[in-house]
């Protein structure tokens, strides 16, 4: 029997127009929880005729932007006005002006509906307490570090009320927590702080997978050095966005620091995964399947086991259109099934 290459569905996907228009106005009100539950079910029916293997919480309909959704669901966050993240997209920066605590479970609700509408594997994505300490002001606490390990805890208290309501639901395969960390490698002498935060995040949770998430960073070689000081199971990264959309090549530059990360999962008893990402989430060019099979065929001839390599789109699809991030991720379930034949 061939051996078993997951694909999986890493971040958001763009929400139905129905959605997308109102969310704004009507969020905190039962119209939002019907809208977006109805969204989260023809957005699992977009990622099952797909084909995917682990559809994370079914594109993130319950949530407009990673760093905003959390922040409104903090005490003492101020928001002072909106800055661009990437492309066309903008966030309501907020400035920690006392103590943050939680005024309700970021997720929970979420995570309820999506299991009700599902029984494929799930995996919740959390935003970091390292991004969130680096993509707000700080005017109350006297370090970054102390702000970034005050998120943690919150972050650790979120985990703890998503493993109650895994455990209440009766679910027998492990909860999977991603813990999103874009602003990972962006100041590479806080790589402590990095390491710290996060592993203050999971600590003592013993029956939950955890990956990261960090989406673009101009040398993962950074992250890569840590990878041994770090709790997490595996590693969802970008690669297509740096690659070459030729082909068929010998060498494929975008996948290259592989042979580094190689080099430092040898070192370690318990080998850690990686969610490859095979297709650009920044483009709307659809990949062929010839392309991507080429990608995953180079990655495994870096990482050579089969079984430490996950499938997935650089990120989140939300800045595709929804046909365009169906046929891209219908291509990614195909070659992935098509490099299974020759495994």
């Amino acid at each position: 029997m061939a051996a078993k290459l997951i694909t999986q569905e890493i971040g958001s996907f763009r929400k139905p127009e129905y959605l997308s228009k109102k969310f704004h106005s009507i969020e905190g009100t039962q119209e939002y929880v019907d809208l977006s539950q109805k969204a989260t079910v023809e957005t699992l029916e977009v990622f099952d005729r797909a084909g995917l293997d682990n559809i994370g919480v079914g594109g993130e309909m319950f949530r407009w932007e990673m760093y905003e959704h959390l922040a409104k669901r903090v005490t003492n966050i101020e928001f002072y006005g909106l800055v661009r993240s990437f492309d066309n997209r903008y966030y309501k920066k907020g400035s920690v002006i006392g103590v943050p605590e939680r005024k309700e479970s970021f997720h929970r609700e979420e995570l309820e509906h999506v299991m009700k509408d599902t029984n494929k594997s799930i995996k919740v994505p959390i935003t970091g307490a390292y991004t969130m300490m680096d993509w707000s002001f700080n005017e109350h606490y006297r370090s970054r570090r102390e702000l970034a390990m005050k998120f943690a805890d919150l972050i650790h208290q979120e985990i703890e009320d998503l493993q109650k309501t895994w455990k209440k639901s009766g679910r027998r395969e492990q909860l999977q927590i991603q813990i999103d960390e874009p602003a990972t490698t962006t100041h590479p002498s806080e790589m402590d702080i990095v390491v710290e935060s996060m592993n203050r995040s999971m600590e003592k949770f013993r029956d939950i997978e955890f990956t990261l998430h960090v989406c673009y960073s101009k040398d993962y070689r950074i992250l890569y050095d840590v990878v041994p000081d770090m709790g997490f199971h595996g590693y969802n990264l970008e690669y297509a966005n740096r690659d070459s959309l030729i082909v068929r090549k010998e060498e494929r530059e975008g996948y290259d620091d592989l042979k580094y990360f190689k080099t430092v999962n040898d070192t370690l008893k318990e080998k850690r995964f990686i969610g490859l990402g095979v297709t650009d989430v920044h483009i709307d060019t659809v990949e062929s399947q010839e392309l991507i099979e080429n990608r995953i065929n180079y990655a495994l001839g870096i990482l050579e086991d089969p079984s430490l390599v996950r499938i997935n789109p650089d990120c989140g699809l939300r800045t595709r259109s929804r046909e365009i991030g169906y046929e891209k991720l219908l291509n990614m379930v195909r070659a992935t099934r098509n490099v299974e034949k020759d495994m």
